[in-house]
């Protein structure tokens, strides 16, 4: 049989970002609780989300919206956080053009700068994702989960596996830390996530909707890829089968049981 010459990789946080992008990887960033699928929402429904690292540069950007937190909470004076939930419910027209700013995901994104292409990912979009990258022929893929101010986090290393899980199945060959991550996540509830460090931050500030949203798998099959220093719609199959729904009204993933 034949082996296989794609490749899929794992690293953590900035330093991995850099990293790969020097190796010259496609770079897939994960920022699970709630960048990943804020940005996959925005996407969907037609926005350029121009990630920055900073507030100021956020704030000074030529936008139609501003999108900002940190430490889980919104920016005074943007028009939204970042909130998967608050941002479905919201009217953005297609078009619009969104900066967005974040305590981890936007840092991540900027230190991945220089690789040959940028894709956010997670559980709300992992199956589209996966998806894109096996139809493009990406040889090499390396997967980075943003962590928490410089630390690992147990969502964004759960959020990693989900998409490297669906790559090999596509015929990846997964290296040793991406497949031990994605064995946690094979063999770990996805469910668990609820109680973890994160998600009670987010509880304790009223995000508890965004945490079911962040969990729930396949329910956002958008493909968020850099172009031009925006998020765009990357799905090459159309923009129908990027629809959303709410993910109360999708089905709950097997691993999450």
């Amino acid at each position: 049989m034949a082996t296989s010459s794609k490749f899929a990789a794992y690293a953590g946080g900035a330093t991995g970002a850099r990293a790969a992008a020097r190796a010259g990887s496609a770079i897939v960033v994960v920022d699970a609780f709630r960048a990943s699928a804020t940005i996959s929402v925005l996407v969907s429904k037609g926005a350029r989300v121009v990630p920055v690292a900073s507030i100021e540069d956020a704030a000074s950007a030529t936008s139609d919206y501003r999108l900002g937190e940190r430490g889980s909470v919104k920016v005074a004076g943007f028009d939204f956080g970042n909130s998967p939930t608050e941002v479905f419910d919201a009217n953005i027209p297609p078009g619009s053009t969104i900066a967005l700013s974040t305590t981890n995901g936007t840092r991540v994104i900027e230190a991945a700068a220089g690789a040959p292409v940028i894709f956010v990912g997670s559980f709300v979009n992992a199956t589209a994702l996966a998806d894109a990258i096996h139809d493009e022929g990406i040889e090499l893929v390396t997967v980075i989960g943003c962590g928490w101010e410089g630390r690992r986090s147990s969502e964004d290393e759960a959020a990693a596996g989900a998409v490297l899980h669906r790559l090999e199945e596509r015929g990846a060959r997964p290296d040793e830390r991406a497949r031990r991550v994605m064995d946690a996540y094979l063999s770990r509830p996805v469910e668990r996530l609820r109680g973890n460090s994160a998600a009670r931050r987010l509880r304790r500030l009223g995000y508890e909707r965004d945490i079911g949203f962040c969990l729930a798998e396949d329910t956002v099959p958008a493909v968020p890829r850099l172009v031009d220093g925006a998020f765009i719609e990357g799905c090459k199959r159309g923009a129908s089968m990027c629809e959303i729904s709410g993910p109360w009204a999708c089905p709950k993933s097997q691993n999450s049981s």
